[in-house]
């Protein structure tokens, strides 16, 4: 399975969604405007992230300003996964 639809597992797990919201998560989907997630999904992810792939995504959102998390990607998520 690809990262974008791992990552899209982890969220469909995180948020409680059914199938067919999963499937529609893109690359390019939004976690704040598109997704609509909360915080503690955000800390669920962070959770789910770092037990498949070891990546520290709290240490991550620390680093980026206002304008950065409220754009952040699934995109972004996958590429944050492959460095």
């Amino acid at each position: 399975m690809d990262t974008v639809g791992e990552l899209a597992g982890m969220l469909r797990h995180v948020t409680g969604e059914d199938e067919r919201w999963a499937a529609a998560v893109t690359p390019q989907s939004r976690l704040e405007d598109d997704l609509r997630l909360e915080s503690v999904e955000v800390a669920a992810l962070g959770a789910a992230m770092h037990a498949r792939w070891g990546v520290d995504l709290p240490g991550y959102l620390a680093g980026l300003d206002l304008d950065q998390l409220v754009d952040l990607t699934v995109g972004d998520l996958a590429g944050l996964v492959a460095a």
